[in-house]
């Protein structure tokens, strides 16, 4: 084992763990206040909550590969093991999608002036939540089970640590040209639409927080409601990250397309492996750095 393959994995180990650590935390945060605190209840909650679930698990597919590469393990998984661990990660990337496009809109349709046309569907928005999460469910574990055919486990295990993310599994997707196009088709416009209304959805919500920056600058500072300044901090909070999860997107796609038109270059193949992860993996952080209801450490210090 090189030192710089071990480096490598015990990051990308570390950033697994630190990951876990916050999407656990916000997870039982967000189950204590449902079954303890209802009246401290947001309407975004029950989105945060499947959101740190599929965090949680996207994390685990990603520290195996690296647990397993760190303690020198042979290709244990097998077939099953790889195609489990290959259709877990490609059904939870699609799900951060979805879920993350589902959160954006939800929260500019809470936020919508009550003169907006949008306002007539805060009332039923929270209803379709639900729904909404076991359609997501239900189109990705049909779309990726063609991976349950098409992965395999490698016999002959030669790759560097740069590619510890595809050492034990592969797959291929080359079946025949019509499903390839088919399938293919159906990823491309299924990101393309979600990515668009998280688009349209942060700049509805920049525009809604302008104008109430503005009304607020005439209103004196002890005037303002409590619930609508938290509301503000949310929707920021949200706002930031969808942007840090279209900007991550983006550049892992245009960092993909690039793979498959140069030699691969053992550097681009890293950030991709790092890239997939670092949402999941911060994404907690800064929903606990901005929520109140989560203990912050010197509070707890506090109570001791």
């Amino acid at each position: 084992m090189q030192l710089s393959d071990a480096v490598l994995a015990t990051f990308s180990l570390s950033q697994t763990g630190i990951g876990l650590l916050g999407n656990v935390t916000l997870f039982t945060v967000y189950i204590r206040i449902l079954i303890y605190w209802p009246q401290q209840r947001k309407s975004t909650d029950l989105i945060l909550t499947q959101l740190t679930v599929i965090n949680s698990v996207t994390l685990l597919s990603q520290g195996v590969p690296a647990l397993m590469f760190l303690f020198d393990m042979d290709n244990s998984l097998g077939n099953f093991g790889c195609q489990i661990m290959v259709y877990i990660r490609r059904v939870t990337r699609a799900l951060t999608i979805c879920t993350t496009c589902l959160l954006s809109v939800f929260q500019a349709i809470t936020i919508s002036p009550s003169t907006s046309r949008w306002a007539q569907l805060k009332y039923r928005a929270p209803k379709c939540i639900l729904p909404s999460f076991l359609f997501f469910w239900i189109l990705h574990l049909f779309l990726y089970a063609n991976l349950w055919r098409t992965t395999v486990a490698n016999k002959n295990i030669n790759l560097t640590i740069s590619k510890y993310n595809l050492k034990y599994c592969s797959s291929v997707f080359w079946m025949s040209y019509l499903t390839d196009v088919a399938f293919l088709s159906a990823i491309t416009l299924r990101d393309i639409f979600f990515v668009f209304f998280m688009t349209w959805a942060s700049v509805y919500m920049v525009i809604v927080l302008h104008q109430h920056h503005k009304k607020v600058q005439h209103i004196h500072s002890t005037s303002l409601s409590p619930k609508s300044s938290a509301e503000t901090r949310a929707t920021q909070t949200i706002l930031l990250l969808v942007i840090f999860f279209v900007s991550i997107y983006w550049i892992n796609t245009s960092i993909t397309l690039s793979l498959n038109f140069v030699e691969e270059v053992e550097n681009l193949t890293d950030t991709v492996a790092y890239l997939i992860i670092c949402y999941p993996s911060l994404c907690p952080w800064m929903l606990i750095g901005s929520d109140p209801r989560v203990p912050k450490p010197q509070c707890l210090l506090r109570s001791i």
